[in-house]
């Protein structure tokens, strides 16, 4: 009993950021593998649903999911004013998350009902506690978060309903996967707005510039909802000429953003500049993606590795390095290792959106095997930097 104690009692389960992030990151490059295999033709994964959608499922549904919940676990309480996830209960939720990826793996032999419902009950625990807490006087301002992570639920469950009976008259299950990229696209430009006025405050005046920095609602508000309205777009008419000038508008909006951010010195600051590498690749695949659908040389999925590996890939490392530094009570002094970790991620995003396109000849080896590589160095870097914040208490004696 005094064992069990100390185990739920230790700092590792003392916040949700801790043992989500830990896993995310640990799971970033595990999930690829049995897709990398498959295309390398070394080995196969039994498995029940297209290997394309399989891997879309994991790196959405199992590593992108686990990162989502380490930060609202994390945000929330402050936000609404509750008490934190922690000890007994937050194992709980690891542990659903675990038997989520378990089923997966072994799905060819499970039946499909069984994982269907073994996945969706993790985002679903996590959205009974989100929606008390955000509905309530104190969390109401954040709402939006809470709209956003229930459409990303639902979306989820369609996936599971489209892949069970493709018979229903739903969304094909890689049209889903693409919806689900878009609404995390969303919930990256409405967290933008809570981060970016805290560290770009920092960066300046550790850059030794003058003043807060000036960021103006309403060019905010009209990103999100540029977004909002592509996430609808390409959900009803993936490809359409009238989604591909609904993603450029998009595009063109959160150019507009990143307009305000602090241009100067604050952006050599390393946390600065992972989070807007992360908002350039959303302009960038939106743009991407916007062309596909007005041109016919360019892809239907060009741009679509821009949003997921460059957008959602960067955003999730920056979140990971920020978070992981104040919430264990240390100031944003990011370690040396994270620096060839954004460049990997970046040439990871780049490698996986150009030589599909203009090299297919190589798309095996500098498409795949080497993009692989180095998204494993991305994430084992930071693994490298961060494992002992995780999994210690905080510096500055705080509880959480």
């Amino acid at each position: 009993m005094k064992a069990e104690r100390v185990f739920f009692q230790s700092p590792w389960l003392a916040y949700g950021f801790r043992p989500f992030f830990l896993l995310a990151a640990v799971y970033a490059p595990l999930a690829l593998i049995p897709w990398v295999g498959a295309l390398l033709q070394q080995f196969t994964l039994p498995m029940t649903m297209m290997p394309l959608a399989w891997h879309g499922h994991e790196m959405l549904f199992g590593f992108a999911s686990a990162a989502l919940v380490g930060f609202l676990l994390t945000s929330i309480p402050s936000w609404a004013d509750i008490q934190p996830i922690e000890g007994k209960s937050l194992a709980a939720l690891v542990i659903l998350w675990l038997l989520g990826r378990v089923t997966i793996w072994l799905s060819a032999s499970l039946p499909g009902s069984l994982v269907a419902v073994m996945n969706i009950a993790f985002p679903l625990s996590i959205l009974f506690w989100v929606a008390p807490a955000l509905l309530a006087k104190g969390g109401r301002r954040h709402l939006s978060i809470g709209l956003v992570l229930l459409a990303f639920v639902l979306v989820q469950g369609a996936f599971y309903l489209s892949w069970l009976w493709p018979e229903l008259p739903l969304p094909a299950p890689l049209v889903l996967l693409n919806t689900a990229v878009n609404i995390l696209l969303v919930l990256i430009a409405l967290t933008a707005s809570r981060i970016v006025r805290v560290i770009a405050t920092v960066a300046k005046k550790e850059a030794g510039e003058a003043g807060p920095p000036r960021l103006t609602p309403a060019r905010e508000h009209l990103a999100v909802t540029a977004l909002i309205f592509f996430v609808a777009a390409d959900l009803l008419a993936p490809g359409h000429p009238v989604t591909g000038w609904v993603a450029l508008a998009a595009a063109a909006a959160q150019a507009d953003r990143l307009s305000e951010w602090p241009w100067g010195k604050a952006m050599g600051k390393l946390y600065m500049l992972l989070l807007t590498t992360a908002y350039l690749w959303m302009v960038v695949g939106l743009i991407l993606v916007g062309i596909s659908g007005l041109v016919d040389g360019l892809p239907g999925y060009a741009g679509r590795h821009a949003l997921s590996a460059g957008a959602a890939g960067t955003a999730i490392l920056a979140v990971f390095c920020i978070a992981g530094l104040r919430h264990t009570g240390r100031p944003l002094n990011l370690p040396g290792v994270i620096w060839p970790a954004l460049a990997a991620l970046f040439l990871t995003a780049l490698l996986r959106t150009l030589i599909p396109i203009w090299r297919p000849e190589i798309y095996l080896l500098a498409g795949v095997g080497l993009p692989f590589v180095l998204w494993l160095t991305a994430y084992f870097l930071y693994l490298i930097g961060y494992t002992r914040f995780l999994v210690s208490a905080r510096a500055d004696g705080l509880a959480g």
